[in-house]
């Protein structure tokens, strides 16, 4: 075996070492129950040059389940002027009060301050085979227009790719990290700008942790060094809000840490006293779903509040572009066929 079959080896093993070790030691199911949810239903307005995966992009979403919910059957033309509704609700996690909280499958990462959410970022991640490690870790170091010093397994990689080895990229418009650079403790992975936008909302990275330019660039002077880092891969996230509703969101299991995503809710929302208090068949939905947004899957939801109980911890910052109620529940939906009766004392 050449020198570079065995480095290739030695950088096969290292990944298999750290994959099976602490860092995925980390619970695909969360034992503690959250409690909050952010985002919520919006409306949009289609302006001239807009495309569905950019706007879904935005808000962490996949463009398929913003194509669905909407109904677009050609979702490649949008007009301008078209109003989109649409759902991207989801439970915060309560793992950091301060930090930046990553979980792999929702590809998003929450930025916590003082225990106040201060916005939830899009991201890529490390593609199947290049898989995102997890754990907790904290920011090492921080730069702007960075140099990139190819890591010797990437360089492997152009090498057995046939490709010019490459073992450093000066800044300019060529360098894969863009013009920021946060390096995290996990060895090798980092939150960074790209050259490749369209690549947010994928696993389709080297490990590290792709972010929209111009939403790094937010963030970048918001995190010092030494700031807390926790990557978790937590595909369900299950919350009993404070009207005593119950929410699950589910995403897809990319990396097929959890073959059984319907036995694994159903043991969760047992394991927390709450299958007396679930739409069963709800549930079954959103599983097989896994759209990824959290829904109200509550046996007899609150006929009063129909509205989701977004958390007050949200920092204003949270993009929301207009507000809108969500729909009805069925149970709550007027019958237009009956003739309405004025409600007694009116």
């Amino acid at each position: 075996m050449g020198s570079r079959g065995w480095k290739s080896f030695l950088v096969v093993l290292a990944c298999s070492l750290v994959c099976t070790g602490i860092g995925w030691a980390d619970t695909i199911i969360n034992p503690d129950l959250y409690s909050e949810l952010g985002g919520g239903w919006e409306e949009y307005t289609v302006k001239k040059g807009d495309r569905l995966p950019a706007i879904a992009q935005r808000r962490a979403m996949r463009w398929r389940v913003l194509a669905k919910q909407n109904n677009l059957k050609n979702p490649d033309t949008l007009k301008p002027g078209t109003v989109l509704r649409l759902n991207n609700t989801f439970i915060l996690p309560n793992d950091l009060t301060d930090g930046l909280v990553v979980n792999l499958p929702e590809l998003a990462v929450y930025h916590f301050e003082n225990g106040v959410l201060r916005r939830r970022y899009a991201l890529a991640a490390g593609r199947t085979d290049w898989q995102t490690p997890t754990g907790n870790y904290k920011i090492l170091n921080k730069a702007k227009n960075p140099t990139w010093r190819v890591p010797i397994s990437i360089q492997d990689y152009m090498w057995a790719k046939g490709l010019p080895v490459v073992t450093e990229v000066p800044p300019g418009p060529k360098n894969p990290l863009g013009a920021y650079w946060m390096a995290t403790s996990a060895p090798g992975v980092g939150f960074h700008a790209t050259i490749k936008p369209w690549s947010i909302g994928h696993f389709a990275s080297h490990g590290c942790l792709r972010m929209l330019p111009d939403e790094i660039e937010e963030l970048f002077p918001l995190i010092e060094v030494g700031t807390p880092v926790k990557i978790m891969y937590k595909p369900i996230k299950l919350a009993v809000t404070s009207d005593n509703r119950v929410f699950l969101e589910v995403h897809r299991d990319v990396y097929k840490k959890a073959p059984n995503l319907l036995k694994d809710v159903e043991t969760l929302i047992k394991n927390k006293q709450l299958a007396d208090r679930v739409d069963w068949r709800r549930v079954h939905q959103v599983v097989k779903e896994r759209d990824g947004v959290a829904e109200d899957v509550t046996l007899y939801p609150p006929r009063a509040e129909v509205l989701s109980p977004i958390s007050n911890r949200l920092y204003s910052g949270e993009i929301v572009t207009k507000p809108v109620d969500p729909p009805l529940p069925p149970e709550v939906q007027p019958d237009i066929k009956k003739k309405p009766v004025a409600p007694s004392g009116s």
